[in-house]
């Protein structure tokens, strides 16, 4: 009894596959070789192109398609395409991938008029992100227009001042009608704060150039440093410094002088 106790308990031991079974089970995983005389398969637009003229002639041939575009494939008649003849003119191919197309767009109106509403959405934003910007454009230019006229009204003052204080000049070094929008003379006397006062505040964009030249013609004589010196109490009665100023306002006016009455 004890023996054939031993026995009943004893485990198995699996049995190993012989390489003959290994070899016979991996024969049967490997594909089948294809058939070198099967004909390839057709791709969508040649069994599309296939399927429609099978249509024109049978109605079993477009089935697939139908299935497909959940719709019998539409035939249109070579007869009634109207004056222009365009499906007459079409190849079998252009003429399959037309029927598709309208087959497609049939199938899918929903998406296609979605389509169409995205791209009216597109065009209206772009039209309206234009006229903000021709709006914001416009508005910089006003800006713009109302800075010059601002800065041109400063300077037409600053000229009359200047105008003013030769009227009222009595020939004294402290009272000389120095051609600078700054209170002091050693302020805004270099050369071309000298040339932008006489460009600027005659305007000669407005004058145009025969009458900026004209108008600096009285300046450059105004200017001479042997008029100023008579006015200030004749020979070696003006500082040299003065002088030295008086020369540079008047070198300066002779070159813009120069250069306008040769462009008029």
């Amino acid at each position: 009894m004890e023996q054939k106790h031993r026995h009943r308990h004893q485990r198995r031991r699996p049995r190993s596959r012989s390489p003959k079974a290994k070899k016979e089970k991996n024969l049967s995983t490997e594909k089948e070789p294809a058939d070198p005389f099967s004909p390839a398969p057709l791709s969508p637009d040649t069994a599309f192109r296939e399927s429609l003229f099978d249509a024109m002639a049978d109605d079993e041939g477009a089935a697939y398609w139908e299935a497909v575009y959940g719709q019998p494939i539409h035939i249109y008649s070579l007869a009634s395409n109207g004056p222009q003849g365009e499906l007459e003119r079409m190849t079998d191919e252009e003429y399959a991938a037309y029927v598709r197309q309208k087959m497609w767009e049939k199938t899918h109106a929903g998406l296609v008029e979605e389509r169409a509403r995205r791209e009216r959405e597109r065009e209206e934003w772009k039209k309206r992100e234009n006229e903000a910007k021709m709006l914001a454009e416009e508005m910089e230019r006003s800006l713009r227009r109302g800075e010059e006229r601002r800065r041109r009204r400063e300077w037409r003052g600053a000229w009359e001042e200047y105008l003013g204080r030769w009227d009222t000049w009595d020939g004294g070094v402290m009272g000389i009608p120095w051609p600078t929008r700054e209170r002091s003379s050693n302020e805004g006397m270099d050369e071309d704060s000298i040339k932008t006062f006489f460009v600027d505040g005659l305007g000669s964009e407005e004058l145009g150039e025969s009458e900026f030249a004209a108008r600096l013609k009285e300046e450059r004589v105004r200017w001479h440093p042997d008029k100023m010196q008579q006015r200030l109490g004749g020979q070696g009665q003006a500082d040299a410094a003065v002088m030295k100023k008086v020369t540079a306002i008047f070198q300066v006016i002779d070159c813009l002088w120069n250069v306008a009455r040769k462009s008029s």
